[in-house]
């Protein structure tokens, strides 16, 4: 097998280790503000106002106004200053992405030199300008919160539904969210997934927008997450972190094992570097009531930043980051053959090149050019121990044996209406693909006046998209292997308008996406009898997309917003071009049952329109209440269906599903200089016509209906009632009085991180051929509680933080999965003892045809009637998946962090 990762890609990616990574952290925000005369109010024009440790700065208008764009972001000092006046200095400016950093200066008038006066910024609770509910987590917030990848600290977040293997925001299905680095798209088109994750120290900030993002960010219909990189520092540094659930007894121990080590290197003045690996290891990457065989992990992550500046105005540079990730999986069907089963590998790479040119302090223009490439690989692993730096070494479809099932098992059983478990053979399916992804951004951004800021922007992306698929090798083998190359092209346009008691943001986005394919019009015969298919090229998609949001000032303390929008999404790469270019006998039916979903090229793009309402205000010192009520009416959803076609019919997708989402937030946030709690409860339903894509096919079609119900219903993540809680508290200084108290509270910290929820909707006995009893009943209360303690240590420039991490602190039996009857043990079969009597001999003896010495329980050499029934029995208790119903016990973790 070839190497997961191309040559061409790591040298790319080492290329941008060396040449010191991307420019401006990808992701920027704006300081801007007024210089007035503290005794006169009037406005003081062409005050210098300058970014401490910056080059940056701006002089004000005539109006006293100024602005500094593109500031990366983090905490900065302001500093402004005029002949005749006061210098003054505003510390603690928290700049974030996309948002405003306001700072207004009253200067006193002096007739002579005055020593300059420092104050320190307020950090508001009551964001003005956020138009729509947008969630950010900082680096400092991270070290306490328990997760174990970036992607999953949006699970804290208000409208987030958790299932047990990926997440739904606001009721959309899980493809539905894009993941950004830096402003980068890094999800895999064709199969939806995250392309790239990287180790938690590589994070400054990762920002939430679970609707109402601007006309900037496509690809996404119902949330984005951007991660924004740490910045390169001014002068040499380094850290080191560590979380491990290894020192713990063995109940509290899956194998969780967290690294990370982080060097900043600055090269010059103008030339800064910063380089993060980071290397997770769990023994059971997935875990449930205990450590399961065959779920062992390791991912590891290279990132590498830099930025130089060309006098002053001219930034360039490159970025370069790298991701490897492979496990095995569990299936309880294959629990007596895990060797046998199935294993997954994902590598990736990125490589960001931008050029950014600011000819003044009110505007600039960047030109970005990236590279993404990710591949992954599923099939049987060649057995052996792994090691984090070895990939995956995949067996040859040529070893792959028909699965099947017999009286072969530890329990003897041989009545085929009870079997559970292969017995022999192999997992039957192997697939690796592909996907390249050349993206050219142009952006401008000005700020044409003090309330308007404008902004635009083209985006060109070129796929390269190739997949290999064989499935049943050694019975009948379908070989499904293609290669497209889409495209797509965007345009936006946004106004960003700020006024003292209104802010507004307008945009307009167009998008084009172009399948380069041809779809199955008809099924023919050929002149030889054979099946034929007639090809018609499928036609470019376009959807123009206004976005509206607006904040406006009610009382001094409350703001109320309001927002409209309307979304596009390109249909996933792989329902466009799976089982499109083999003969469509291998496509579309063997014998009378088993079909293969056919892609379909033209598929329209899903669209989303979404509303949403808000109210936000300080009602008490400290004390910020958050109201949002959303709607989202999805049409054009993707879904699997039939076709009628002579000589016979196929399965392929169409645009013929819907949704409607809606949901109403409430969020307390209460901040002290010693305590923080936030507490969010979201009441939201999910109805419509299908959960996923495949679902059609996967309940009907594939089990011989020829057709799928119209009908509504409560979608398979739909959560009615969730809540959460945070509360972080911080030990005062000399809290006790007492000097070795003292200095062990010191910088102590307790964090504690609650959960409560409905559980998912199951379909009671019946099953989904009873229209009135889909998803009718709820599962059982969900609930989790984490708790984590840290303490800080200073010892010159070494910072040390230590960490205590116990997850599910209650040990709380949490249910993950029910079967029909509504329990996680109980899937509704019942052997029973009748079923055994039979005349004649009572016994089988040895020797006696159907004697099995697996169910003679006491091994005297008799088979009774009893031990046929109990065997039968135990077999299928153990066919009930009890324990992947569950979720994880108490675990407990300790870390350490070394920062200089």
């Amino acid at each position: 097998m070839k190497s997961s990762v191309s040559m061409k890609g790591w040298a790319a990616v080492l290329l941008g280790f060396v040449l010191a990574g991307v420019c401006l952290a990808g992701e920027t925000g704006k300081i801007s503000g007024r210089v007035m005369d503290r005794r006169s109010g009037e406005a003081l024009p062409q005050a210098s106002v300058m970014i401490v440790g910056t080059e940056l700065g701006a002089a004000t208008d005539r109006n006293g106004y100024y602005a500094v764009l593109n500031m990366p972001i983090g905490e900065y000092s302001v500093e402004t200053s005029m002949v005749g006046f006061q210098t003054m200095s505003v510390t603690g400016v928290r700049v974030q992405a996309d948002q405003t950093a306001r700072v207004d200066f009253r200067l006193e008038a002096t007739a002579i030199a005055m020593p300059k006066v420092v104050v320190t910024a307020e950090k508001p609770m009551v964001s003005k300008e956020m138009v729509a509910a947008r969630y950010t987590v900082r680096a400092e917030e991270m070290i306490h919160l328990p997760a174990d990848r970036l992607s999953e600290l949006v699970f804290f977040s208000a409208g987030v539904v958790k299932t047990e293997s990926t997440f739904h925001v606001r009721g959309g299905r899980a493809n539905e969210v894009d993941y950004l680095i830096d402003g980068v798209s890094v999800v895999d088109p064709l199969t939806g997934e995250f392309g790239i994750e990287l180790s938690r120290g590589v994070a400054d900030e990762v920002i939430f927008m679970p609707g109402g993002f601007s006309a900037e960010y496509g690809r996404a219909m119902s949330g984005v997450i951007n991660l924004i990189t740490v910045n390169p520092r001014q002068s040499f540094g380094a850290g080191y972190r560590m979380k491990s659930e290894e020192p713990m007894p063995l109940y509290y121990d899956f194998g969780y094992t967290d690294q990370g080590l982080q060097v900043h290197v600055p090269v010059a003045r103008n030339f800064r570097t910063v380089f993060n690996v980071g290397l997770t290891t769990p023994d059971d990457w997935d875990p449930r009531l205990f450590t399961l065989p065959h779920k062992a992990r390791q991912d590891y992550s290279l990132y590498g930043k830099g930025f130089y500046e060309v006098g002053g105005k001219l930034k360039i540079g490159l970025s370069g980051a790298a991701s490897r990730t492979q496990f095995d999986r569990y299936k309880s069907a294959w629990k007596l053959r895990l060797d046998d089963y199935r294993s997954d590998l994902r590598a990736g790479n990125l490589g960001v090149g931008k050029i950014t040119y600011m000819p003044n302090s009110r505007s600039y223009y960047r030109l970005t050019v990236s590279r993404f490439h990710t591949g992954k690989t599923g099939g049987i692993r060649k057995p052996g121990p792994i090691q984090f730096w070895q990939d995956f070494q995949f067996r040859d479809t040529s070893e792959y044996v028909d699965p099947g099932m017999d009286n072969n098992n530890p329990w003897g059983c041989p009545y085929e209406k009870y079997w559970s478990f292969y017995t022999y053979g192999t997992y039957d399916d192997f697939r690796r693909t592909r996907t390249r992804v050349w993206t050219g951004k142009l952006a401008a951004n000005n700020q044409v006046t003090s309330t308007h800021q404008v902004s635009a922007g083209a985006t060109g992306d070129l796929y390269s998209v190739t997949s290999e698929r064989v499935r049943w090798p050694a019975w009948r083998p379908v070989v499904d292997t293609y290669a497209f190359t889409p495209n797509n092209l965007s345009l936006y346009v946004q106004d960003k308008i700020e006024y003292e008691g209104l802010f507004a943001n307008l945009g307009l986005r167009y998008d084009r996406f172009a399948p380069n394919a041809s779809y199955m019009d008809s099924i023919v015969r050929d002149s030889l009898g054979g099946l034929d298919t007639v090809r018609t090229p499928a036609s470019s998609k376009s959807q123009v997309s206004p976005r509206l949001g607006v904040s406006f000032r009610i009382t001094d303390w409350l703001f109320a917003r309001a927002n409209l929008g309307y979304y596009f999404q390109a249909p996933l790469f792989g329902v466009l071009y799976d089982n499109t270019v083999r003969p469509v006998r291998h496509r579309t039916v063997y014998g009378d049952s088993l079909r293969l979903v056919v892609g379909n090229p033209d598929l329209k793009p899903e669209r989303t329109q979404s509303y949403e309402l808000g109210l936000q205000g300080e009602v008490a010192k400290g004390l910020l209440l958050t109201a949002n009520i959303w709607r989202k009416d999805v049409k054009d959803l993707i879904g699997s269906r039939e076709v009628p076609a002579l000589p016979q019919p196929y399965v392929t997708y169409i645009n013929v599903d819907f949704a409607w989402l809606t949901g109403i937030e409430f969020i307390f946030d209460v901040r002290n200089d010693w305590l923080s709690t936030k507490f969010s409860y979201t009441y939201s339903r999910a109805r419509g016509t299908s959960s996923y894509a495949n679902e059609g096919y996967d309940r009907f079609l594939s089990q011989g209906d020829s057709s799928v119900p119209a009908k509504e219903y409560t979608l398979d993540f739909d959560q009615p009632h969730r809540a959460f809680v945070q509360i972080d508290m911080k030990m005062p200084e000399k809290v006790s009085g007492t000097g070795w108290l003292d200095a062990a509270l010191n910088k102590t910290a307790l964090h504690l991180l609650g959960y409560v929820g409905n559980g998912f909707p199951y379909t009671p006995p019946g099953g989904k051929g009873d229209l009135q009893t889909w998803n009718t009943r709820q599962g059982p209360m969900r609930s989790n509680v984490d708790v984590v303690i840290t303490k800080g240590l200073k010892l010159g420039r070494l910072k040390l933080d230590l960490v205590a991490e116990v997850l599910n602190v209650l040990d709380i039996r949490d249910v993950l999965f029910v079967y029909p009857t509504g329990k996680p043990d109980d899937d509704g079969r019942r052997v029973e003892f009748s079923d055994f009597q039979r005349s004649g001999m009572l016994a089988m003896r040895y020797g006696d045809p159907g004697y099995n010495h697996r169910r003679d329980l006491n091994h005297d050499g008799y088979l009774t009637q009893f031990e046929e029934y109990y065997s039968t029995y135990l077999y299928h208790r153990a066919s009930i998946d009890w324990v992947n119903n569950y979720g994880p016990p108490r675990r407990a973790r300790l870390g350490i962090e070394l920062g200089w």
